[in-house]
Parts: C-alpha cells; structure tokens; sequence
C-alpha cells in the first residue's frame, strides 16, 4: 500500500514538473514580442476573452481580484 502511495506521489509530481516546463518552450523571439507594448497585458472585465487569448497564445492566465472589504 506504502508503494503505491509513493508510486502515485511520484508520477503526480513528474506530471505536474511536465506541465510547467512545457509552458515554458517558447523561443525567447516569441516571448519578447509577447510583452511588446505593456509591462503586463490586462483584459479587463472579459474573462472569456482573456481565456480564449492565453489558450491561443499559450500562455498562462492571470486572474487578478480584489473584494472592498
């Protein structure tokens, strides 16, 4: 039981060091014209949007909240 635990532990965190590193296998080209013009592009008020352009860029999401109190 002890090994499948650590079997499962194991791939879980193989999978999850994937998936940050191929996010990051764009040339440096592509990500310098990424952040051509504003330090941090912010799509206001339009979460479908913003969705659709970082799935098309390939990027990841920022989601940037805030509550008044």
């Amino acid at each position: 039981m002890v090994s499948a635990m650590r079997t499962s532990l194991a791939s879980l965190l193989v999978v999850g060091l994937l998936a940050c590193t191929a996010s990051r296998t764009q040339a440096p080209e592509a990500q310098a014209a990424a952040h051509d013009g504003a330090p941090l592009p912010f799509i206001e008020d339009d979460y479908p949007r913003a969705l659709a352009e970082a799935r098309a860029k390939g990027v990841p999401l920022f989601v940037d909240t805030w509550a008044p109190w």
